[in-house]
């Protein structure tokens, strides 16, 4: 029996054979795209929610860790660290740490357990900020990620030793300024003993800086008000010149609304502006000295000191 096979003619009108059923409709198409973006709609902000989540939650950890740093220090050396050893008097010699850096922040002296704050490998010593190693690196970019912070998404910003993640409260802890007094310092060396509640004393923090959004110094961390009662003369930034330039750097609320802090005692936490202690204006903005602004967990006493 021979078996006739269709011509292409034939082909042409062979009914249409499918496996799957019949086809969407337009209509049927457009409600299924309809779903899927209300799934992507409700869907994006609990998954931006849980990002921020595990953003904050690294934070901590690094803060945590810079806080253990902070402790072994204490008990080597039983003064907290300086804000920075700049050159004084005027006309001094420099001060140069162990692993080179010339007039060191307070990072620098967080390196017990962790390294150094940045990598001196090729540099020549001394180097500072304006340093390049033959590598072509800078003296103003960490690489030690421990002082980093993923919510800041410029790394630019979020490894510049003097504009990044987190700031240190030097006004009661290690104000090696020399600004109330010629010829001493502020208010260093504070000794150990002199904090008597190191659960409630803020070490160190998300630090917003002296410019919108963030830098200009965030490496300072200031008080909700001016710490007269240890000689502070002025606030962390290099003073005000527009109205993007601020006197003050209080700690940021980089993760969903809060701000991280480790405090003495190394425990860290997530908090509100007010939870530390800053008032705030009607818009939300910190007011720097603010009639109700409290130092309560900034002076080492659990009291409001300014």
């Amino acid at each position: 029996m021979t078996t006739a096979f269709p011509t292409q003619i034939d082909r042409l009108h062979l009914p249409a054979t499918r496996s799957g059923g019949r086809a969407f409709t337009l209509v049927e198409l457009l409600i299924v795209i309809a779903i899927i973006a209300l799934l992507v709609a409700v869907l994006m902000p609990a998954l931006s929610h849980s990002r921020a989540s595990a953003q904050s939650s690294v934070c901590l950890t690094n803060l945590r860790r810079l806080g253990v740093a902070n402790h072994i220090y204490l008990q080597t050396y039983e003064v907290f660290p300086p804000f920075r050893l700049s050159t004084f008097p005027a006309g001094g010699p420099v001060h140069v740490n162990g692993w080179g850096a010339a007039q060191p922040r307070w990072q620098w002296f967080l390196d017990q357990g962790i390294g150094p704050v940045i990598d001196p490998l090729g540099f020549t010593t001394p180097f500072g900020d304006n340093s390049v190693s033959i590598t072509g690196r800078d003296g103003m970019t960490m690489t030690n990620r421990y002082f980093s912070d993923p919510a800041l998404s410029d790394e630019g910003v979020v490894y510049n030793i003097r504009n990044g993640a987190y700031g240190y409260n030097y006004q009661y802890l290690g104000n090696s300024r020399a600004d109330s007094q010629p010829g001493q310092f502020d208010n260093w060396p504070v000794s150990v003993t002199r904090i008597t509640v190191p659960s409630n004393t803020i070490l160190i923090a998300d630090s917003r800086g002296g410019a919108l959004p963030h830098g200009n110094h965030s490496y300072s961390l200031d008080p909700p008000q001016l710490a007269v009662s240890r000689r502070a003369a002025r606030h962390g930034p290099n003073g005000t010149s527009s109205g993007e330039e601020l006197g003050h750097s209080s700690i940021e609320r980089r993760h969903l609304g809060r701000g991280n802090v480790v405090f003495v005692d190394t425990h860290a936490e997530s908090g509100r502006l007010e939870d530390f202690g800053y008032e705030l204006d009607s818009s939300g903005q910190v007011v720097a000295d603010g009639p109700t602004a409290n130092n309560a967990k900034w002076s080492g006493h659990g009291r409001d000191e300014p």
